[in-house]
């Protein structure tokens, strides 16, 4: 029984990791929210390895583990993405609401926009479990990497490196651009290398090891922030990757 619940352990941190980035998210903290939401990625990393190594794989863990995954890496990247909307300077509408209700509902209608990025994940989830998973590669862009572009972008754009991307990229068009472009590419019918297997051919092994390389020199200068391009070069690679394959 204990051994069962190693991996629901895991997925209950992963969980608890997307909800309380959500909650600093919501109160501008973004340090902290991307921080959560690392945690939520490494533990369901740790979730799946224990239920393979423990031999206890079920229907339940794998629903709970794509339940836990919408909220760390779709709900939370969403809230983030809706609280740039609101720091682009988008202002509220007022709307008062008759009988029964007789209230005023101030709300940023740009701020929904964001919520494509669960939606684009909730697809990108439910294909893969219906679908299955690859050892050898993704098919579309996993959502932790989606996430981990969205939470690391406010604190990129903070850097002093960035700051002059800022007007470009926190506005309305910056952000539904960036918003379209990531839940096409989680949707998307194309492979990206995976780290789950290594033995995929020499060329995803030299580009695994120039992304572990490039992420870990971007994170030095730039810090946290540096995810976000380490992401951007993920794709890069796999545009590299696939022209060579095809």
């Amino acid at each position: 029984m204990i051994k069962k619940s190693v991996p629901h352990f895991f997925t209950s941190l992963n969980l608890l990791s997307g909800c309380f980035s959500i909650y600093f998210a919501y109160i501008f903290q973004f340090e902290t929210a991307f921080v959560f939401l690392l945690a939520g990625v490494f533990f369901d990393v740790w979730d799946g390895l224990f239920a393979r190594l423990l031999k206890v794989e079920s229907e339940l863990g794998v629903q709970l583990d794509s339940m836990a995954d919408l909220v760390t890496c779709g709900v939370a990247p969403g809230i983030i993405l809706a609280q740039l909307f609101v720091m682009a300077g988008n202002k509220p509408l007022e709307i008062i609401t008759g009988w029964p209700f007789n209230t005023v509902v101030e709300f940023i209608p740009w701020v929904f926009i964001g919520f494509l990025i669960p939606l684009g994940a909730a697809f990108r989830l439910a294909r893969f479990n219906i679908e299955g998973s690859s050892k050898n590669h993704f098919i579309g862009l996993p959502t932790p990497a989606m996430a981990m572009f969205f939470g690391a972008l406010p604190l990129l754009v903070k850097h002093p490196d960035f700051s002059f991307l800022k007007p470009v990229i926190i506005s309305n068009s910056g952000l539904i651009f960036l918003t379209l472009i990531f839940v096409i590419l989680m949707n998307a019918n194309f492979d990206l290398f995976s780290f789950k297997s290594l033995k995929t051919g020499r060329l995803d092994t030299i580009l695994r090891l120039l992304l572990l390389i490039f992420a870990l020199v971007l994170i030095y200068f730039f810090g946290l922030g540096g995810i976000s391009l380490g992401v951007l070069i993920y794709l890069v690679l796999n545009l590299i990757n696939n022209s060579f394959s095809g």
